[in-house]
């Protein structure tokens, strides 16, 4: 589990600005690896999760 979605689940009113902050911190980081190449996707697509999570708790 990512620290973004433990401040999702954790938290009963997740602080939205500290979620986004760690979120663009990951993808900032996100980075293709020639030897995991699955990896990449894997992570974004978990992100995109976490965003759409957090939108529908904000909204």
């Amino acid at each position: 589990m990512q620290r973004s979605e433990r401040l999702i689940r954790d938290q009963s009113k997740p602080n939205a600005r500290e979620v986004l902050q760690e979120l663009v911190r990951r993808v900032e980081r996100l980075r293709p690896d020639h030897r995991y190449p699955h990896r990449f996707h894997e992570e974004k697509s978990e992100i995109a999760y976490e965003m759409a999570e957090l939108s529908r708790t904000v909204a």
